[in-house]
Order: structure tokens, then C-alpha cells, then sequence
């Protein structure tokens, strides 16, 4: 066993060095047993139509208290001898108060079969209070029927039906159906077979197991297990694991999957379950390998794979604006076949154990059950302004004197950037909590220097904890770090060489996680610009099987890692948040935090990555809709290594990637420590150039991608936006995910992904278009979308913001987002073909939770008829004026630019505007300035975002 870990730990390394990832460490679904088996019984199942699960109606109960719905399901195995097996599977089904649909299928009893004290009897049924917000905890299995109906032949008389009598009725239907009703949500139960029907304002949407693959493989001994198998099942791998890199797994519980197909109706576009290097619309799978959701190390993961990657989110939705969100943090694989003649899609869920535990969402467009999924598990969090600026990374900045020196170059080439980061090398020895005392012998004197411009030191802590120092001998002393399947402490491979983990999942490793940043980040309180990556967390193991954890270590409270193991990711990283948000608490300040494994829910603390990408075109070109399925997964604060991690980019390509990642949510620059160096003021020009001005671009955008990061917090809507979000009604857009809008501001953006591209194709719905950095417009006068030729030379971003938005942005160059407060503001309107325009602005202190206490400002700015721009605040803080210098700081708009279309071209000079504020009218005297034929600009309006105006110009 020794040597054949050796024999991985190389080919994984060998891997890292030839910059090559190798297929034949990961699974295909023919070798993992689970989802070979569940495939082999749907396609039998398919054949023969026998159904073996079935609702049993005298068991259905109703409890008021809990205001919840259950019964038994019964799957039956029938014998020669007509002795059938019947397993009891608990079933529960409630509404949720936001007009969405969760049930769980559970098992009844279990008996540990060789797993002995060391692992829990019960099937893993904790997923969701990892996955759901707080605020869902106490109401989860709360319900509430305002009707509900059942129709039955005949029922027994017992006390149970007089229980029932208020709110069952019953008819001489020959099929036994429940019939219930929430809202425009309508949802039949069909008992025999066992089977959901769900409608949406009495439109059917959905039906869960249609084709009858749902399977619970029972608990069952080896010796017993012949007795216990369905004519359609296989018993490949049923004990054991043939997979040459994890056939050490011991597999105490046997065959423990859980299986479920669901068919979406009205549509043939199905988005979602993140994160897989593909289009963002999902593909047909019927002929190929299946999605699979296995957070695992990909180092330079290989594009157009349904493999794993480092994170999952178990979450899809159709078109037809349906979500299932499927609640198991177990190796999951989803299948998918599209129908276009029936329109409809069916899809195929098997996860390697834990329960059914499913959310169905229903909405009256997309962004609704993105709403409903964000506020069931957490909105995203509101990060620090800094962090949404650019950040500067490499692997790794040498010493002190390094970081300093890029500090200075940055300046001196008029280069604005927030965070500065800290690889691996960092480190003592690559023993986290530490810092090598040669190189970085003053870390308060480091981020002293730092701070002064309001920079900020981002540094690399990872689950892994090398054997044989203070912080490793201290999780096993307290005895929390993850055990083997024997019960003793986990020895695994990763960067420091033979390491222990961590158990986050245990609330009182979470403690000792904390006390060790604690001690690490024991800081002036003036000092608040350091803050944490968690890497490696899915997690990474270079001897482990299929590159992680051995499925069967074993986590607090008796838990299998196989049950858990797309959580565990989430827990490190949350367990760090709450650590820095404490240790930062008299400073009220926000934590940023980076992730590279992350589960739903993960939103509420991290930002991640698109991971260890390499310095290609196709790379570049596969990160927009990597980027953009996270965001409609309800993790918007994502981006991609700038340009490209791996490898030495050609100047095109830098140029182009940085021109792509300024619309990054995430805006970071990362580069391997074997690649030449390229912070951005080494290129030589034009290209440094090119880049000095997308980064500074992005910076003049901050007020209106702040904006965008409040709505998502509230909402959970997406900051990089897919066309058909925007523009649902034109079928042709479900397919775009080269071309995106930034949030609802009406940014319009295509990237250029190809080399030498002198011009490109844009398409534009119907409407008006502006060109930004020109305000050039033209009109798109038909009923549907329609294809533009663009041209883009290596200096042109092409991106247009489409009339009817209104945005906010701010056009001084400053060294970074901190020294911007004082700056005024920008409004850049695009009127539509009506004259009319809308936009939002939201502004706090970009540091603290004040806003929480509501510490903040938003407004809408609102255009009609061409002239009259009107200023409509719906909120401000109580107390403005005590906290306008700490806070908000200037508030005032300095110019306001009127993009031109055919209605505004005929407007005419005028002396003087006329401003409306507080009942009293003034005059103001200047001039329209027509730069050139595509603007006008209203130069020193003296008008202030939080309070009522009206400007007639």
C-alpha cells in the first residue's frame, strides 16, 4: 500500500510538472460503481416497467404542529418464494413560504454492518444545515397547506383518518392521488407508482420520477445481498471498488446510492450545477459521460469535460423558469437528455449515498428562482469595495523587498491595484501560521507600508497541516484531525509532505481552526489589510484516490467522508471567515476571502476561482461561461487567473484576457511560480498601455459594479448576467455565453477570445446601442435579435451600454478604490428610443457592517422624455450629516453625460439648466457642451445623490 501511494503521489506530480492534467486518475462513470449500477437499472427499467416503489396511502399523516406532510414509502423485492422484501422509506413533503417544494426520502432503520462504533447507523441526512442559511434552520420541515386534498377509492376508519378529516376529502378515483395547492403552486402525488406532478399556475413543469428511476439501495449484508437485488439491478461493486487508484476503499455500509429522475416540461435549456469547464447552457449527456459533482484537485482540468472540478453546486433550472436543487453533498453524477420534439428535458440524479432531500422552485421568470434559491441558502455576501478591485498575484513574490518593490512599480506606472498576495512560499517550511523569517522577517512593518495607500495582503492557508510542528501537533492533541477508516489521524500527501486535516466539520476543531488565526493575525488594531486563501480545500491530497480524500476517513460525529465530501471544502472556508470576522470585530470590518472548493451556500463568506487554468486561448475563451454558470448557481464572485496560471501568455493574449477579466466579478492577475514574470508595468508598450487602461477602467466602473454587488446581496442576481436573462423572450440567446450584460446596468459586453481578431460578431436585441467609450449609437429597428460586425483592434474592448440605463461611474485615476472616496461622481445616461432611462446607485463605507445599521445611501436616477433627469432616493442614513465625512464621504455628481440617439439630436444649446429642488426652482447657469455629435455633457451640476432634484436641461 505504501509503494503504491509513492507510485500516485509521483504520477500526480509528474502531472503538476508537465503541465498536463491525466484523465485515468478520475473516475468515469462505468468505473464508479454507484453510478454504473443506477445506470444499468434505468436502462432496465426503462425495458421491463415494473415499478417497485410505491406510496402506501393508509400511512400519509399530517402534523400540525410541524404543519408537515408524511407517509412511508414501500420498496418492494420480490421473491421466487413469495416471500418479498419490503423497505420502509420515511417520506416528508412541505411548501416553503417562498412557493417552493422540498421532500425527503429517507431509509427507516439501520444497523452498522461492519462499520462498528466508529460510524453512525443512520443514513447522512445534514447536508442542508450546511447548505441552507441560518434563518431556515428552525422553519425547515415547517409547512403550510392552505388546501389539500386527497382522493382515494376506499380507507380504513381508524384514528389517523379522523386526524385527517379537516382537510381530506375523498372521491371514487381508481388512481390514488394527492392533490395539494399553495399559491400559483399545485402539486399532485401519485402513490402507485410512486410519483410527483408539479404545476405552475396549473401549467405543468415538472415530474419527478416520470420514468421511474428512483432507487434507494437498502441496507443490506454481502452474505445476504442476492436476496435483496431487483431483476433490473447489476451488483457490480456493490462491496468493494475496483478503481485501481481507490480499491483500498473498505465501503463498510455497502451500496448505499440514491437515485431520482426529474423531467422538466417547456423547455429544452437546462443551466446550472457548477463548476464543469463547458458551455454554460448543459449538454446532452444520454451519449457520453455524465455531469459529476466531486470537488477534486484538476490542475489544468482539460475544457469540454463533464469531470469533476474543485466545486459544487447542486442546483438546475430550465428556461421555463424551474430549479431542482438536489441536497446531497455525497459524489453525485447528473445525467441529462434533451427532447426538442416533446420539449421537454430529463434528467437523471444518483448520488454514492444520504437521502432525497430535494428543493423544486418556481417562478414567474429565472431571476425568481434564482432569488428563491439564494434566500434559502444565503444571499451572497457584500464584499469589502477593495476586493472588488484588481488584484495582483504570482506563485510567489520572493520576500518583503519584492511585494514592496511591485507596490512601487504599480505607482510609478499609474497602475491602480487593492491586494497583494502571498503564495505557498510564504511560508516556514510550508507550515501555515508561519512566516519565513529571512524574507518576510516584519509582517506588521509589511502591512503597515501596505496600508498607507489603502492597499491590502491577501496569504495562502490551507486545511493541510504538515506533520511534526506547533499548529499540527495541537489538532492532534485535541484530537481534531480526520481520521482513517481504523479511527486513527489521517496521514495524506500534499504540499508540506506527509500532513494531517483539519476537521472543520467538527464545531470544535472550528474553534481550534480559530484560535490558531487568532495568534497568526495578532495584530495592531490599526492593521486590519490582512486577510486569507483558503487553496487545496476540496480537499487536495497527492496520494489520495482520484487525487483526494480516501472516501471512507471518518469526520466528527461518526460521519463518512463520503457523505460529506463536497461539504467539506465549504466548512474550511467558513470556519476561517468567522475567524477573521471575529479577530477584525472592533473594527467592524468586512473579511475577504478566497476559496477554490466551494458548496451551495458557500457564497454567504467566499469569492472563488476558476482554478489552475493555463495561458491558452481556449482557456480564456471557456472562463466566460465557467464564470457565468457560478453566477446564475447564486455564487456571483467568481473570476479566472489573469492570463492564464500556467505557461507564458503571448502579449495578444494578455491583452485580451485582461480586456475579458475587468468584467470578472473577481479581477486577479495569478501566475506559477516556473512562469516569467508579468506584472503589468514589465510589458512594453503598447501593451502595458492597453492594460494601465482597462485596469483604470475598471476602477472608474467600481460605483456601478458596487451597485451590482448590493442587488446580488439582496437578491442573489447575477453580476456577470447571461443574455437570455435579460432578454428571455428571444429563444436564440439561451445559446450565448461568449457575450454577456454586467448585471442590470445595460453593460453590453463580447470579449475577443481569438487570436487576431481585427473584428467581431455582436449580437443586439431589438432597441438602442451605445458604443461607451465613443457613445456612437445605433438602432436595432427590428423584432429580433440581430448580428452587428464590430470592430476590434488590440486597444478595443467592445462593450455598449443599451438605451434605457443609466449608470454611475467615476473618471479620476487614483491608486486605489480607498483613495477614490473623495471623488465625485459620474452619471452616463443612455436614453432609449422613447427618451427614458433608469439606474440605480447604492453607496456605504465599502469597509464595515455599518450598512447592516443602515449606514448607507441609494438612490434611482430616473430620465424622461429626453430632458428631465429626476434624482429619487429610497434611502438615507439617519444620521447624514454625523457620518457623510466617515462614510459616504462625497456625494456629489460633477458632470453628467447624455448619450445622443435621434430623439436628442435636436437639442439645443441653452444658457442655463433648470434644476427643481425642495419646492424652489433655479436656474443654473451652463451651457450644454457637445463634445462631438454623440453626447452632451452638463459640466458642475452641484447636485447631491441623497437628496430630491429634478434637472430640466
Amino acid at each position: 500500500m505504501v509503494l503504491l501511494k509513492w507510485l500516485v503521489c509521483q504520477l500526480v506530480l509528474f502531472a503538476s510538472l508537465s503541465h498536463a492534467f491525466t484523465d485515468y486518475l478520475l473516475k468515469k462513470c462505468a468505473q464508479s460503481g454507484f453510478c454504473h449500477r443506477n445506470r444499468v437499472y434505468s436502462d432496465n427499467i426503462a425495458k421491463s416497467h415494473h415499478c417497485y416503489y410505491k406510496l402506501d396511502a393508509q400511512s400519509i399523516a399530517h402534523d400540525p404542529l410541524q404543519n408537515s406532510l408524511s407517509a412511508t414509502i414501500i420498496k418492494t423485492i420480490p421473491r421466487l418464494d413469495g416471500a418479498d422484501i419490503a423497505v420502509e422509506l420515511p417520506f416528508s413533503l412541505s411548501f416553503l413560504q417562498d412557493h417552493s417544494v422540498r421532500f425527503t426520502i429517507d431509509e427507516k432503520e439501520r444497523t452498522v454492518a461492519s462499520g462498528g462504533s466508529l460510524l453512525a447507523s443512520q443514513r447522512y441526512n445534514e447536508t442542508w444545515m450546511y447548505a441552507f442559511d441560518e434563518k431556515f434552520h428552525d422553519e425547515a420541515n415547517k409547512t403550510n397547506f392552505p388546501e389539500l386534498r386527497f382522493a382515494k377509492q376506499e380507507h380504513s376508519t381508524d384514528s389517523l383518518w379522523s386526524r385527517l378529516s379537516s382537510f381530506l376529502t375523498h372521491s371514487n378515483s381508481t388512481t390514488d392521488t394527492i392533490h395539494l395547492q399553495n399559491g400559483n403552486i399545485s402539486l399532485e402525488i401519485l402513490t402507485e407508482p410512486f410519483q410527483l406532478k408539479i404545476y405552475w399556475q396549473n401549467s405543468l413543469r415538472l415530474i419527478v420520477n416520470e420514468r421511474n428511476f428512483l432507487n434507494i439501495e437498502h441496507q443490506r449484508s454481502k452474505e445476504e445481498n442476492f436476496a435483496h437485488v431487483l431483476p433490473e439491478e447489476t451488483t457490480f461493486n456493490m462491496f468493494k471498488d475496483d478503481f485501481m487508484y481507490s480499491k483500498h476503499d473498505t465501503m463498510p455500509l455497502g451500496p448505499e446510492s440514491v437515485a431520482l429522475d426529474f423531467t422538466f416540461f417547456q423547455s429544452t435549456n437546462l443551466f446550472g450545477i457548477p463548476e464543469h469547464p463547458t458551455s454554460l447552457r448543459l449538454m446532452d449527456t444520454s451519449q457520453g459521460e455524465p455531469y459529476r459533482l466531486f470537488n477534486v484537485d484538476v490542475f489544468e482540468y482539460n475544457i469540454g469535460t463533464t469531470q469533476p472540478m474543485y466545486g459544487s453546486i447542486p442546483f438546475m433550472f430550465s428556461s421555463s423558469s424551474t430549479s431542482v436543487f438536489w441536497v446531497n453533498a455525497a459524489d453525485t453524477w447528473v445525467d441529462i437528455k434533451y427532447d426538442t420534439q416533446q420539449n421537454k428535458t430529463m434528467t437523471h440524479w444518483i448520488s454514492e449515498n444520504g437521502v432525497v432531500d430535494v428543493v423544486i422552485s418556481l417562478g414567474q421568470d429565472i431571476p425568481a428562482v434564482i432569488d428563491k434559491f439564494t434566500d434559502l441558502t444565503g444571499r451572497p455576501f457584500l464584499p469589502p469595495m477593495s476586493s472588488i478591485g484588481y488584484h495582483q498575484c504570482r506563485w510567489n513574490y520572493n520576500d518583503e523587498t519584492d511585494v514592496l518593490t511591485v507596490d512601487a512599480q504599480m505607482d510609478a506606472n499609474e497602475i491602480p491595484y487593492d491586494f497583494i498576495w502571498l503564495d505557498l512560499e510564504y511560508t516556514n517550511d510550508k507550515k501555515y501560521f508561519t512566516w519565513k523569517r529571512n524574507s518576510f522577517p516584519n509582517p506588521k512593518r509589511l502591512l503597515s507600508k501596505l496600508n498607507k495607500l489603502g492597499r491590502n495582503l491577501v496569504v495562502l492557508i490551507d486545511p493541510h497541516l504538515k506533520k511534526g510542528y506547533e499548529i499540527s501537533d495541537s489538532v492532534i492533541n485535541e484530537n481534531v484531525a480526520v481520521k482513517d477508516h481504523n479511527g486513527n489521524d489521517y496521514v495524506g500527501h500534499c504540499w508540506p509532505g506527509n500532513s494531517i486535516w483539519i476537521d472543520t466539520m467538527s464545531e470544535y476543531g472550528q474553534k481550534i481552526w480559530k484560535s490558531f488565526f487568532e495568534k497568526f493575525m495578532d495584530l495592531p488594531a490599526d492593521l486590519t489589510n490582512l486577510f486569507i486563501w483558503n487553496d487545496m480545500n476540496e480537499p487536495s491530497i497527492f496520494d489520495g484516490p482520484e487525487t483526494t480524500a480516501p472516501k471512507d476517513l471518518i469526520h466528527d460525529n461518526h460521519t463518512e467522508e463520503r457523505s460529506i465530501h463536497n461539504l467539506y471544502g465549504l466548512s474550511v472556508h467558513e470556519a476561517t471567515y468567522d475567524a477573521v470576522k471575529s479577530i477584525y470585530s472592533s473594527s467592524d470590518k468586512r473579511p475577504f476571502l478566497l476559496t477554490r472548493a466551494f458548496f451551495a451556500g458557500s457564497q454567504r463568506t467566499a469569492a472563488t476561482w476558476t482554478g489552475d487554468n493555463v495561458a491558452t486561448w481556449d482557456y480564456l475563451k471557456i472562463s466566460i461561461p465557467m464564470v457565468l454558470s457560478n453566477n446564475v448557481a447564486g455564487m456571483p464572485f467568481i473570476g479566472a487567473d489573469i492570463a492564464g496560471f500556467a505557461e507564458d501568455p503571448t502579449p495578444e493574449l494578455i491583452a485580451r484576457w485582461y480586456q475579458a477579466g475587468l468584467w470578472y466579478p473577481f479581477f486577479r492577475a495569478h501566475a506559477h511560480i516556473d512562469t516569467k514574470r508579468r506584472e503589468p508595468y514589465l510589458f512594453d508598450d503598447p501593451l502595458k498601455s492597453i492594460v494601465r487602461d482597462t485596469i483604470q477602467l475598471r476602477y472608474f466602473l467600481l460605483p456601478t459594479l458596487y451597485t451590482m454587488f448590493y442587488k446580488s446581496s439582496t437578491t442573489g442576481f447575477p453580476i456577470m448576467n447571461p443574455m437570455f436573462i435579460e432578454h428571455p423572450e428571444f429563444p436564440e440567446l439561451y445559446d450565448i455565453d461568449n457575450q454577456f450584460y454586467w448585471g442590470d446596468s445595460g453593460l453590453l459586453i463580447k470579449p475577443v477570445t481569438d487570436p487576431g481578431q481585427s473584428e467581431i460578431e455582436m449580437i443586439f436585441p431589438p432597441g438602442v446601442f451605445y458604443d461607451f467609450e465613443s457613445m456612437a449609437s445605433f438602432v436595432n429597428t427590428g423584432a429580433d435579435p440581430a448580428v452587428k460586425i464590430i470592430p476590434t483592434p488590440l486597444d478595443k474592448i467592445p462593450f455598449f451600454i443599451e438605451g434605457g440605463h443609466i449608470i454611475t461611474i467615476k473618471d479620476k485615476y487614483r491608486r486605489s478604490s480607498k483613495l477614490m472616496k473623495n471623488d465625485p461622481y459620474v452619471l452616463v445616461i443612455a436614453p432609449d428610443v422613447k427618451g427614458h432611462a433608469v439606474g440605480d446607485l447604492y453607496v456605504d463605507d465599502g469597509e464595515t457592517f455599518g450598512y447592516q445599521r443602515g449606514e448607507y445611501a441609494k438612490t434611482r436616477f430616473v430620465l424622461e422624455d429626453g430632458h428631465i433627469l429626476k434624482n429619487v432616493p429610497s434611502h438615507t442614513p439617519d444620521n447624514l450629516m454625523d457620518i457623510h465625512n466617515d462614510v459616504l464621504r462625497n456625494t456629489n455628481i460633477e458632470k453628467i453625460i447624455v448619450a445622443k440617439n435621434e430623439l436628442q439630436r435636436d437639442i439645443a444649446l441653452k444658457d442655463s439648466v433648470t434644476i427643481k429642488q425642495g419646492g424652489e426652482e433655479r436656474s443654473f447657469p451652463t451651457k450644454l457642451s457637445h463634445e462631438d455629435d454623440n453626447k452632451i455633457i452638463i459640466m458642475n451640476p452641484m447636485l447631491d445623490i441623497t437628496e430630491n432634484w429634478e434637472l430640466i436641461f
